[in-house]
């Protein structure tokens, strides 16, 4: 059984004051809920490009140089 199955369950059982409880809290959630601020980039790249630009960053910003120091 499914989360959202066994809350149906246990919603239809539930008396109508603790429905009304549980829709305000479910509602007030739902209102605090934003979008992350880089959600707006998901899905710009293609899987090609994702993928080099992988490849470039471990290629190129993983190196530690210990004689740097």
């Amino acid at each position: 059984m499914t989360n959202r199955e066994q809350l149906i369950q246990e919603l239809e059982q539930a008396p109508d004051d603790l429905i009304h409880l549980v829709l305000d809290f479910l509602h007030r959630i739902k209102a605090m809920q934003t979008p992350h601020p880089l959600a707006k980039f998901s899905g710009i790249l293609s899987d090609s490009e994702a993928e080099e630009l992988q490849k470039t960053i471990a290629a190129e910003c993983r190196q530690v140089d210990l004689n740097e120091w």
